[in-house]
């Protein structure tokens, strides 16, 4: 029995795995621009102050990447504004009484792997504007800049300016793919 029960998880682990993988936007990596934002520390000072320089950059951005239809373009606007965008996190680091250095940089960076309901963005190499406040050694919050999927619900996962706050949903993948499943009311 436990043999069979170990198979079962086996299967589901790659069955989950296939379909994330089959469920990847193609191409998506080529086409998109992420905001990577990494604290000074871990502290739960530094780590507020890092969503608090997120909130200042994305309200920023927002107004600049209003009429951009391509990464390109947004890189393009990203690259004419990081002296604004250094300004931005600047001012709410001092407001918040911290004197931390900022830097900003727009370049090719890696990231792991990250799935956003149906959305799977795979691990690799992505165009990033990428800000490092003090001395970048604390947890990093990211999101996808261009096109704007940039949507935070709490304070690790990514907020939409314009989207209501979700619950976390948690599911079996296996079992919405099951073909014996029924739903009873």
């Amino acid at each position: 029995m436990r043999k069979l029960i170990i198979a079962l998880v086996a299967c589901g682990f790659l069955t989950g795995g296939f379909y994330m993988y089959a469920n990847r936007e193609p191409g998506l990596g080529n086409d998109v621009l992420r905001l990577h934002i990494i604290a000074n520390s871990d502290s739960a000072q530094d780590q507020n102050l890092k969503l608090q320089v997120r909130d200042a950059v994305l309200k920023k951005m927002n107004a600049y990447f209003m009429n951009v239809g391509t990464r390109e373009a947004a890189e393009a606007v990203a690259r004419a504004e990081l002296g604004h965008i250094k300004q931005a996190a600047e001012q709410t680091i001092m407001s918040q009484g911290y004197d931390y250095p900022v830097e900003v940089f727009l370049g090719e960076y890696d990231f792991p792997t990250r799935v956003y309901g149906d959305l799977a963005l795979p691990q690799g190499r992505y165009k990033a504007l990428k800000i490092v406040i003090g001395e970048g050694t604390g947890k990093n919050w990211w999101c996808v800049l261009f096109p704007p999927l940039c949507v935070v619900a709490d304070s690790e996962s990514g907020l939409s300016l314009n989207a209501p706050e979700q619950p976390a949903k948690v599911s079996w993948k296996l079992s919405e793919l099951w073909p014996w499943r029924h739903d009873s009311p």
